[in-house]
């Protein structure tokens, strides 16, 4: 039996999936591995928020791999997202 507190922080956590662009049903997949939902996440944020800082060639990468993502390709998206993050704090 789950307690009132394990019901509401799973609804907050839901929430905030949805909220992001993830559908709550499909997200806790075992067979996916952390570095993929982290590239997942990663390609989301630099197409939304970041893209004004990407050339077309990073661009067509992120697009390639929310298509077909490979193991190559999300290492790329993980390295692109953490030299664009690295980008962003030196302008602050």
């Amino acid at each position: 039996m789950q307690s009132y507190r394990t019901i509401k922080d799973i609804k907050l956590r839901d929430a905030w999936l949805k909220t992001n662009g993830y559908s709550p049903n499909t997200f806790f997949n075992p067979d996916l591995k952390a570095e993929y939902i982290r590239a997942k996440a990663a390609s989301k944020q630099l197409l939304s928020d970041c893209v004004d800082l990407l050339t077309p060639e990073q661009i067509e990468l992120v697009q390639a791999f929310n298509s077909k993502a490979t193991q190559k390709r999300l290492y790329q998206v993980l390295n692109l997202y953490k030299k664009i993050r690295r980008q962003l704090h030196r302008q602050s």
